[in-house]
């Protein structure tokens, strides 16, 4: 059976009133009023355009000196590195 757009929609959609599952990877290392920042950025900013470039900056990204945060850089990016350098 083939969906329409219309189908599609309605089925990617959520409820409102629910909240965007967060993936534990995203917070950790936070202390709790961070993880409760962050996750509140991220509800904040999924409602933005994928497209728009101010939906994945994130206030807690950066340490309280303004230092941004160290994280491990994925294996698309490790790879990416390995072929172009």
């Amino acid at each position: 059976m083939v969906m329409t757009k219309a189908q599609m929609k309605k089925q990617i959609t959520k409820a409102p009133g629910k909240r965007a599952k967060v993936p534990k990877k995203y917070l950790a290392g936070l202390s709790a009023k961070e993880k409760a920042k962050r996750r509140k950025e991220i509800e904040r900013n999924r409602k933005k355009s994928p497209s728009d470039s101010s939906a994945y900056k994130f206030a807690t990204d950066f340490d309280a000196k303004g230092k941004r945060r160290k994280t491990k850089l994925s294996k698309h990016t490790k790879a990416f590195k390995r072929r172009f350098g």
